[in-house]
C-alpha cells in the first residue's frame, strides 16, 4: 500500500501543477476519487489565533458572489476549527428547497411559512487559518489517472430566517449539506414561538453535561459492533437526562463525524435530540468549534463543539471564538464559547454560556478572562457559565472565576453553584465529575451571576449500565469488558430560586 501512495505522489510531483485543472466540486459520477498526499496551498505559520468578537452568522454579510468558484473568505477569518470565514448568498431555488427539508425535518407544515434571508457558510478547509487547504487529487474514468488541483470543502451550512406568517413567530434554522452524501441535517432550531403555561412559577434547572462525543473507538469492540454499543452509551445518557428534567442543558464534545454511523445520521446533535422529547426541547443550537483534518480522505468531515438544548425559547444565539497559542502542545485544538439568550417564563432573560477549554493551563487563563468580558455583555436577568473546564478548583483559573483572585487585573462577581450549595469542596468520589470510572477531579463547573440563587446542586451520571456493573472497575473505560458509564464524564445540574 505505501509503494502504491509513493508512486502516486511521485507521479503527482512530476506533474506541472500550474497546468492541472482546478476542480470546486467533484461530481458524483467518480466513485472514487485518490488523495496524492500533495498539497500545493500556501501555509503561513501563525504563533497565535487570536480572540474574535461575538459572531452571529445570521447578521453577517456576504464575503462573496454564489457564482464565485475560488474562495472569497475573509481574510485571515475562520468561522471556526479549521474552517474559513466563507459566506455566501444562496440561489431562490436551492433557498426553497433548504427550507422545504428543514420545515419536513421539523414537521412543520409549509404553508404560511415566508423565507426571509438565507446565508450560505461553505465549509472551505484551512491548515493556517488563512488560506484554502488544496491538494493534488486524481480519478481514473478509464485507464489513465487524470490529475486535477481539488480545494477541499467539507460541506455547507445555510443559515436561515423563515417567518409564519400566521402568527408571525420567526425561527432560525441551520441546515447542514453532507455534499458526499447529499443528506441534510438540523443543527439549529430557535423560534420566537410563546411558551405555554407562562403562568407558572419557574425555578429554572440547568445541567452540564460532557458526552464524550463519540466514543468508544472503534479498536474497542469492532468496527461493525462500535454502532450499537454507542447506542447503548447514549440510552443510558438519556436515562440520566429523563431523570434530570432539565429546562436548559449545556452540552460539550458534541460531534459530527461522516465516518460513524448510518448515511444521513453522522451529527451527534441529532442523535441527543432523537432521546429528548422533541414537544419538550424545541430550541437547540450547536456549534462546531473544533475541526480534524484527515490527509488519508481529506474531505472526510468531522468536528465537535458545543450544543444548548431548552424548553423555552432562544431568542438569540452568538458565540466567541477564543484565543489559542499553536505552538503549545496542550492547545492544538480551536475552542469557542456557545452562547444563547433563553427566554424563562416569569424569570426574564438567561444568558446562557457554554465552553469546552483547553488542556494548556496558560490558554485557559486567557480565555477564562475572555469568556469573563464575554459574560459581561450578557443582556439577561442572570448569565450562566456550564462546560468542562479542564481546571481543578485549587487552579489559579477556576479561583479567578469563583472571584477570588484576580487574572490580568480582572476579578469576576462569579458564584460557583456547588460551593453556594454545599459551602466545601466534595470529598465523596460520587461528587467528583472526572472521570467516570475512577472519579478524582471536580472539573465541570456551573457558574452564574444576577438573578437568583442555588436551590440544589448535584452530579449525575454516576453508575454504569445494569448489565455491565459487575465488570471490572480497574480496567478503565476503553477495553471490551468496561463497566459502560453515560460518558467519562459526569454531569452537574442546579436549580435556581429567585
Amino acid at each position: 500500500m505505501l509503494g502504491v501512495i509513493f508512486l502516486l505522489v511521485q507521479g503527482a510531483m512530476g506533474v506541472d501543477i500550474n497546468k492541472l485543472p482546478q476542480w470546486t466540486h467533484i461530481s458524483p459520477m467518480f466513485a472514487r476519487v485518490g488523495y496524492t498526499g500533495r498539497t500545493v496551498s500556501d501555509f503561513t505559520r501563525v504563533k497565535v489565533v487570536p480572540a474574535s468578537g461575538p459572531i452571529d452568522l445570521f447578521e453577517l454579510t456576504t464575503t462573496c458572489e454564489a457564482e464565485e468558484h475560488d474562495t472569497c473568505s475573509l481574510p485571515s477569518a475562520i468561522a471556526y476549527g479549521s474552517i474559513l470565514l466563507h459566506l455566501e448568498e444562496c440561489t431562490k431555488e436551492t433557498a426553497n428547497i433548504v427550507m422545504k427539508e428543514a420545515l419536513k425535518m421539523l414537521e412543520i407544515p409549509v404553508i404560511g411559512m415566508e423565507l426571509i434571508k438565507v446565508m450560505v457558510l461553505q465549509l472551505d478547509a484551512t491548515k493556517d487559518g488563512i488560506h484554502h487547504h488544496e491538494i493534488i487529487s486524481y480519478v481514473t474514468p478509464m485507464y489513465e489517472d487524470v490529475y486535477f488541483r481539488h480545494k477541499i470543502n467539507l460541506g455547507i451550512n445555510y443559515y436561515l430566517e423563515i417567518i409564519d406568517t400566521k402568527n408571525s413567530a420567526t425561527h432560525k434554522v441551520v441546515v447542514h449539506l453532507n455534499v458526499r452524501e447529499h443528506s441534510f441535517t438540523l443543527l439549529q432550531h430557535t423560534s420566537t414561538v410563546p411558551t405555554a403555561q407562562r403562568s407558572q412559577v419557574i425555578r429554572p434547572r440547568i445541567l452540564s453535561y460532557n458526552v464524550w462525543n463519540v466514543n468508544p473507538p472503534a479498536e474497542i469492540y469492532g468496527r461493525h459492533r462500535r454502532w450499537d454499543m454507542y447506542n447503548k452509551r447514549l440510552d443510558h445518557l438519556q436515562t440520566f437526562l429523563e431523570e434530570a428534567n432539565a429546562d436548559i442543558i449545556g452540552f460539550q464534545e458534541v460531534r459530527i463525524d461522516d465516518s460513524f454511523g448510518p448515511v444521513g445520521y453522522h451529527a451527534q446533535a441529532q442523535h441527543l435530540l432523537d432521546r429528548l422529547s422533541r414537544e419538550e426541547y424545541p430550541h437547540y443550537v450547536y456549534r462546531g468549534a473544533m475541526s480534524y483534518l484527515n490527509d488519508r480522505d481529506p474531505l472526510e468531515h468531522i468536528e465537535e463543539g458545543p450544543m444548548i438544548v431548552s424548553k423555552y425559547p432562544i431568542i438569540h444565539t452568538d458565540y466567541k471564538l477564543l484565543s489559542r497559542q499553536v505552538n503549545d502542545p496542550n492547545d492544538v485544538h480551536q475552542r469557542l464559547c456557545l452562547h444563547a439568550v433563553v427566554d424563562v417564563p416569569n424569570w426574564g432573560n438567561i444568558d446562557v454560556y457554554v465552553t469546552h477549554l483547553s488542556l494548556s493551563e496558560r490558554s485557559r487563563e486567557q480565555t477564562m478572562t475572555e469568556i469573563w468580558h464575554y459574560m459581561q455583555q450578557g443582556i439577561g436577568v442572570t448569565q450562566v457559565l456550564l462546560g468542562d473546564l479542564n481546571a481543578e478548583p485549587s487552579s489559579r483559573g477556576i479561583q479567578f472565576l469563583q472571584g477570588k483572585l484576580t487574572l490580568s487585573n480582572e476579578k469576576t462577581d462569579l458564584n460557583d453553584a456547588w460551593l453556594e450549595y454545599h459551602h466545601n469542596e466534595p470529598t465523596n468520589p460520587d461528587d467528583m465529575t472526572f472521570p467516570s470510572d475512577a472519579p478524582v477531579k471536580r472539573i465541570d463547573f456551573i457558574l452564574y451571576r444576577g438573578k437568583g440563587s442555588v436551590e440544589s446542586c448535584d452530579v449525575i451520571g454516576q453508575a454504569p449500565t445494569k448489565d455491565t456493573a459487575s465488570n471490572p472497575k480497574t480496567v478503565g473505560m476503553l477495553e471490551s469488558n468496561s463497566p459502560i458509564y453515560a460518558s467519562d464524564h459526569r454531569g452537574v445540574i442546579a436549580q435556581f430560586h429567585a
